[in-house]
């Protein structure tokens, strides 16, 4: 007999079919002895298994490793015989995870997977329609430059802002926070921040790559982790050799380095998709909105100026809160191509800060007053002679525009009988008057007696 007893010996000593020969060897040598102990331990840990404990990518994971350590060699205190167990026991767990549970396996072979990796998408030209004002751009070696709303960005630039949305004659949308490029490695290259996209897209952020078929998504990226957010349909996650589909809406987080498997599904998205937008749109002129003036287009915010911004053509409600003021409402009607600039409307002008009128024209209206006391006279005599110990004064006050025209008659002071103060009111309203060339209050004094004034 052989020094040490063979893989299939320890085995049979193990599954307690040994013979009075391998007895024998044992007793005189300590390291069989030892390698049969093991030998149990090993059969023991594999009766215990469960069927399909492990995946079959997992599995091809764990076989890698360990076929490594043997090619490599165990470190010490790992015997030697060791390297002749390990692929027994690798080919024993295939049996396992390949075959039914049963009292006697069946042994088939296991088809390798393999992930292509996904070729790139191809980055057709979008138009920025949608940039903060700190939107920056830069192609190839050139320097940075600001970027604003209706410029064309193509593939191979270099993008950073704290908003930029970008849009495809295809419909595809883009929202970008951050640092990112487009085109080259993938339809969009994330950096630091986060990328929402509308559509048929291709996200790359670090090692994950994040495609859709006509899906909303967000991927956003920090030091520390990658989250990944489907608000709508379907999108598959490649990272080294696998990959992983997630349906919306589904959030998935992975922490940095962990593997694809690895992350952490929540049944919560809180972000808002990308609304496609049709083009050509209309650029909207801001400049001459105050800084920090709110905007909302059709009731949904933009945030605060400055900022470009491109819209589509159509009738739109348009909402402008500047700091300090009420927001003013207004309907726009745009025109695809055609500029538009936005401004805010004129405050109503106030009778108590019209311009003083012209003393000549004044004296003039007085004059029209004094020649017209009659008419007014009329509407309180009746009622003078019903009340005989009746008197005083009463102010007849006339709000008069730049016309002449009254348009506006109230009266002040003692009272009088409802239907003499209708009948002053409606006289007053009937007065012909110079013009006075800027909206006026006047106070007409009226004495009540019945005697001539």
């Amino acid at each position: 007999m052989s020094a040490h007893l063979t893989d299939e010996q320890l085995d049979q000593v193990a599954s307690g079919s040994s013979d009075a020969t391998l007895d024998g060897h044992l007793a005189d040598c300590i390291d069989c002895r030892t390698a049969v102990r093991s030998a149990k331990g090993r059969r023991k840990m594999l009766q215990g298994l469960t069927p399909y404990t492990l995946s079959d990518m997992a599995f091809r994971r764990v076989e890698a490793r360990l076929m490594e350590q043997v090619e490599d060699g165990l470190p010490s205190p790992w015997p030697a015989w060791l390297k002749f167990v390990v692929p027994a026991a690798i080919a024993a767990v295939v049996l396992l995870v390949a075959a039914p549970w049963s009292s006697t396996p069946v042994v088939e072979p296991v088809a390798p997977v393999a992930v292509v990796k996904p070729t790139p998408k191809p980055f057709a030209p979008m138009v920025a329609t949608y940039a903060s004002a700190d939107a920056k751009l830069r192609r190839g070696d050139a320097e940075w430059k600001p970027l604003v709303a209706g410029e064309d960005v193509a593939s191979g630039a270099a993008l950073s802002a704290s908003r930029l949305t970008l849009v495809s004659t295809a419909g595809l949308v883009l929202e970008g926070e951050g640092s990112f490029a487009v085109g080259g490695q993938a339809m969009v290259v994330l950096g630091a921040g986060s990328i929402a996209a509308s559509g048929n897209a291709e996200v790359l952020a670090g090692s994950r790559r994040v495609t859709s078929v006509d899906a909303a998504f967000r991927v956003e990226r920090t030091a520390a982790e990658v989250v990944l957010d489907v608000a709508s349909g379907d999108v598959t996650v490649f990272d080294e050799g696998l990959q992983r589909s997630v349906r919306g809406p589904t959030r998935v987080r992975w922490a940095d380095g962990t593997a694809l498997e690895a992350g952490v599904t929540e049944a919560h998205v809180d972000f808002r998709a990308p609304a496609r937008m049709k083009l050509p749109a209309t650029r909207l002129d801001l400049g001459a909105l105050p800084e920090g003036t709110l905007l909302s287009i059709d009731d949904l915010s933009y945030g605060a100026t400055p900022f470009s911004f491109m819209l589509e053509a159509g009738r739109h409600k348009v909402q402008l809160t500047p700091p300090g003021q009420p927001m003013q409402e207004r309907f726009v009607d745009l025109v695809g191509g055609q500029p538009f600039a936005l401004a805010l409307a004129a405050p109503p002008e106030r009778a108590d800060e019209a311009p003083e009128p012209d003393a000549r024209a004044l004296a003039q209206v007085m004059e029209d007053l004094r020649r017209q006391t009659p008419k007014l006279r009329s509407c309180y005599e009746k009622w003078l002679k019903a009340n005989p110990n009746a008197s005083g004064q009463v102010d007849l006050v006339l709000v008069v525009n730049a016309k002449g025209v009254v348009k506006r008659a109230d009266v002040k002071g003692e009272p009088i009988s409802a239907e003499s103060a209708t009948c002053l009111k409606t006289i007053a309203k009937s007065l012909v008057l110079s013009p006075l060339g800027s909206e006026q209050e006047l106070e007409v004094p009226l004495v009540l007696t019945t005697g001539k004034r």
